[in-house]
């Protein structure tokens, strides 16, 4: 089976930026652990409901890592990174 890959839009980075260096390491090595080269990146991560439905939710300690899985070409889009009290907005 073919493996994903990760790509970072320029949201996730600009969101990545704003935090904490010590989370900003920590949401990285989770990404690498749980996202690159998996062979069914959805497994860690939850579906959301509404108008978000379209997106995968991961949970990285009290971080929320919202992204597009297109499983035509095998890419895991990372749109935005956040705290959970503020990421859906």
């Amino acid at each position: 089976m073919a493996k994903y890959q990760v790509v970072f839009a320029s949201s996730f980075e600009r969101d990545l930026a704003k935090l904490d260096n010590g989370v900003q390491k920590e949401i990285m090595k989770w990404i690498g652990k749980h996202m690159v080269d998996v062979d069914f990146p959805t497994s860690p991560g939850k579906t959301l409901k509404g108008d978000l439905r379209d997106y995968i939710r991961f949970r990285a300690g009290d971080y929320r890592i919202v992204s597009i899985v297109n499983d035509n070409i095998f890419v895991i889009n990372n749109i935005h990174v956040g705290h959970r009290k503020g990421v859906y907005k």
